[in-house]
Formats: structure tokens, sequence, C-alpha cells
């Protein structure tokens, strides 16, 4: 994480007439994201990622797509036989540990939990230290250094068998250890039934628009870390890594996703953050998950 310095970030934004705004970040945020065997490197994700919004554009220029203008799980306005309310489970905080998969990918997982039980109140805490410390661990993978970070396809092979448990079981704290879950673990594990990638932008938002929050990876430049509000797009500074994330809606209005983070809620939009279409590989690739 390279510090930019947030007064001239800031006058750059302006000049170029940017959609969004800088702060002084409140920690120091970790990443996370490794592309798997199977996946695009990060460039490629971002190639892939501009060339899938100009064919959707086109695409859409030619006949009116048949799901809503705009989702947020945040905000599920109610519709049979989901009643109305937030869908979206509480923001995490990853901390000193480039766990960020597990993060994003339980994001997604908690909110299917809670479409599927149709109840917007649902309590449901899934366990990052299980999937990451149990699983991506003994893969070889490490909170930071080259084995740093994880992909979403492992995850989500875990995710399915043997299951996640609750967060009680194994509560989170930064940090390579053993896994160390409770002794009744075995009965506390929840499953998904399967899951797959989604490449096209309009089958992305078919999905959010009828199913629920998506999990996604992109490629971090160092003015992310100074995002405070707006709609972001990529400025100024190097690339730092990658990153996953749970994407919880669009707009298609503003022209962005609407993602939640896992650097707590005094990153960003109390944890969020919107993020232009086409933009650093966040619509190069999407994972979906079923019950």
């Amino acid at each position: 994480m390279a510090k930019l310095n947030v007064s001239d970030l800031n006058k750059i934004l302006r000049n170029v007439t940017a959609r969004w705004e800088a702060a002084e970040p409140a920690a120091e945020y970790h990443l996370g994201y490794s592309p798997g065997p199977d996946d695009h490197s990060l460039e490629e994700r971002e190639s892939l990622a501009q060339a899938n919004h100009r064919r959707f554009m086109a695409a859409v220029a030619a006949a009116a797509p048949s799901y809503p203008s705009s989702v947020d799980w945040r905000h599920f306005p109610g519709q049979a036989p989901l009643p109305a309310g937030n869908y979206v489970t509480p923001v995490r905080d990853q901390k000193t540990c480039g766990s960020c998969v597990a993060f994003g990918t339980l994001a997604a997982f908690e909110s299917a939990i809670r479409i599927h039980a149709r109840n917007p109140n649902q309590a449901v805490d899934l366990s990052e230290a299980d999937l990451f410390y149990c699983y991506a661990e003994v893969q070889g993978r490490r909170c930071s250094g080259p084995n740093g970070g994880w992909w979403p396809d492992a995850a989500l092979a875990v995710c399915q068998n043997p299951g996640v448990v609750d967060d009680p079981c194994f509560p989170y704290t930064p940090g390579d250890q053993q896994c160390n879950k409770c002794h009744d673990w075995q009965n506390r594990l929840t499953k998904i039934s399967r899951w797959h990638k989604i490449t096209n932008t309009a089958d992305m938002k078919q999905w959010l628009a009828t199913k629920g929050p998506l999990i996604t990876g992109f490629a971090v430049y160092d003015d992310f870390f100074n995002y405070k509000s707006g709609i972001y797009h990529h400025i100024s500074g190097a690339l730092a890594g990658g990153h996953c994330v749970c994407c919880v809606g669009y707009d298609d209005v503003r022209r962005c996703w609407i993602c939640k983070n896992s650097w707590w809620t005094n990153w960003g939009e109390s944890g969020f953050f919107n993020i232009e279409y086409g933009q650093v590989g966040i619509d190069a690739t999407m994972w979906a998950l079923e019950l």
C-alpha cells in the first residue's frame, strides 16, 4: 500500500472531473486476491472488462434489457416471495491479513442464506477464519509474502464441500495461524450446492436482479486506498495487487457496480464503494453461488 498525498490527489481528481473524492486512509489496508490457475491475470482482467463493457453497451443500444435499471440488495424493495429489507450482512474487517477472498466469498454466501430464508433479518455470520486458515493455508496460501492471497474458485470449492462453520466456532483474528475450530464443528457446517463463473455483463446484472450478490476481483491501484465516496475509476498510482469483494448491486443511471468491501466501516461509504463499469477488471468475471 503506497501512500498518496490526499491534497494532491484531490486536485488531480478535480482537474479531470473525476466521479469520486479521496480521503486519508484510516488504516493500512490489505488485499489478497491472487488469480488462480484457471483465472486470467490482473492485466488480462482489465482488458476483458473493457471489452465486456463495449459489447454490453452495443447490445443495450440494439435492444432494451429485461432486468431493472438498478439493484441494491441493501435496500431490496420487496417482490414476491421476498419481503423488503437489507439482505446484505454487516461489513467486516480483514485487518492485516490478505484474506479478502474469504471475506468476499462469505459475504455473498451470507446474503444467499438470507435470500433463501426469505428473511432479511436472518442472523448469519460465517467464519472467514475457517475458510482461510483451515483451507487456504493448507493449500500453501498465507496472509502476506510471495504466497499471499487466494482465489474464489478454491474458496467456493470449500464452501461446497465440506462447508464452512459459523464465526463463533472459529472467530477471525488476523495473522497466519493454526486451524482451531470448536469441538463440534462438524455439526455446524453450512454448504452451497453449486457455483459457477459469469463472464457476460448482462448475465451478471440478470443474476443480481433475480438471485443475489456476486463475488468479484479486480486490480487495485494506489488511489483506491484513498477512496472516500462517489464512483471510483482509476486516476493515479501504481498497481498494488488484486482484491476480492462482494458485488451487491448495480446502477445503470450512474453506470456503476455497488460493492461491499472488507476494510471496516470507516473506509469508503461506510465500508461500501461504487465502481465504474469496465474499470480495473471489476466485471471481467464474477462468481455466483447457490444453496
